[in-house]
């Protein structure tokens, strides 16, 4: 399974939202207790700006996102989105991986917010990333190339 990747337009938007919606009311809901939809998809869309994010296709299904800001100093790492029946073969993987060689070959690290009940965590840490900071609901999580 290889991925393809290409440009999230205003289109997207529907998607991207049931995408977040059905990958993250699991872990909002455990940390938080409920999941209230109209303060998540508020929220969603104040910080929507496709030019941060990438769909990521397989088989020429839209399969999940990544969404990135690319600074001279830093990516910082919004969301890796992978739908439930394209998880757990290994595309996570292979995304991140993809972003780490993009930050290697500038020479920046790579940042990221997770949930403390995401099990993500345990992905990112396999691939090298390591707590930098907690809150009592997420950790700060840092890899360097």
């Amino acid at each position: 399974m290889y991925p393809t990747f290409r440009a999230a337009t205003a289109g997207d938007r529907a998607w991207l939202w049931a995408t977040k919606r059905r990958c993250l009311r699991p872990y909002v809901e455990q940390t938080w207790g409920t999941w209230d939809d109209a303060v998540q998809r508020a929220g969603f869309d104040s910080k929507f700006d496709p030019t941060e994010i990438q769909i990521i296709a397989v088989g020429g299904r839209d399969a999940g996102y990544l969404s990135a800001r690319r600074g001279e100093q830093e990516i910082e790492l919004f969301n890796v989105m992978i739908n439930p029946e394209f998880q757990n073969q290994g595309l996570g993987t292979i995304v991140l991986r993809g972003l780490q060689t993009e930050a290697r070959s500038v020479g920046i690290p790579v940042r990221l917010r997770v949930l403390k009940v995401n099990p993500a965590r345990r992905l990112y840490e396999r691939l090298g990333f390591t707590v930098t900071d907690e809150t009592p609901t997420h950790f700060q999580m840092r890899w360097q190339p």
